[in-house]
């Protein structure tokens, strides 16, 4: 398997460093391959680096849960791009920094469904309330917007334009 992230622990004086530098699921970065390095934090602040062009939405939930659970203040900073389920981890975490030049892109959840009318009304509903857990990560970061606007037109947003919405600090 392909190194999917990189993990440096520290001391209680210096940050770790966990770094996102792939997909998130299957084809890259999993929940379950932060479990064991998670537990080695042992200093006050994690920094996060992303660099992800998104993925698999509800491991980027477990992801984001593993990090809120942590005794570390959380510090995401956005490399390159956090887009799609890498964009609710960064604005999840306690603070976002988004570096010169970065981006972040938000976008209603997408699916491949197979089926009769019925089936796919089921996955239409599904999305949904994929879309209603998205809602409340940002909304918890940023306050109320539009955002079933703003995610169904899938947004690019600079690194100011990220900082303006309220989905970086």
């Amino acid at each position: 398997m392909r190194p999917c992230f990189k993990f440096v622990a520290a001391t209680a004086d210096q940050p770790s460093v966990l770094s996102i530098y792939d997909e998130i699921g299957f084809w890259g970065v999993q929940a379950k391959d932060f479990i064991s390095d998670l537990a080695k934090v042992s200093s006050k602040v994690l920094n996060v680096e992303i660099n992800s062009p998104g993925g698999e939405v509800h491991e980027a939930m477990a992801i984001l849960n593993m990090f809120a659970a942590h005794r570390a203040r959380v510090v995401a900073v956005v490399d390159g791009m956090a887009a799609s389920a890498a964009s609710f981890i960064a604005a999840s975490c306690d603070e976002t920094v988004m570096s010169p030049g970065s981006q972040m892109m938000i976008h209603s959840p997408h699916s491949i469904a197979w089926g009769n009318a019925a089936e796919m009304r089921k996955t239409a509903e599904f999305l949904d309330t994929l879309e209603e857990s998205m809602v409340e990560v940002y909304t918890a970061k940023a306050g109320e917007q539009d955002w079933a606007s703003l995610l169904a037109e899938e947004t690019w947003l600079t690194a100011a334009a990220t900082v303006d919405l309220g989905l970086a600090d």
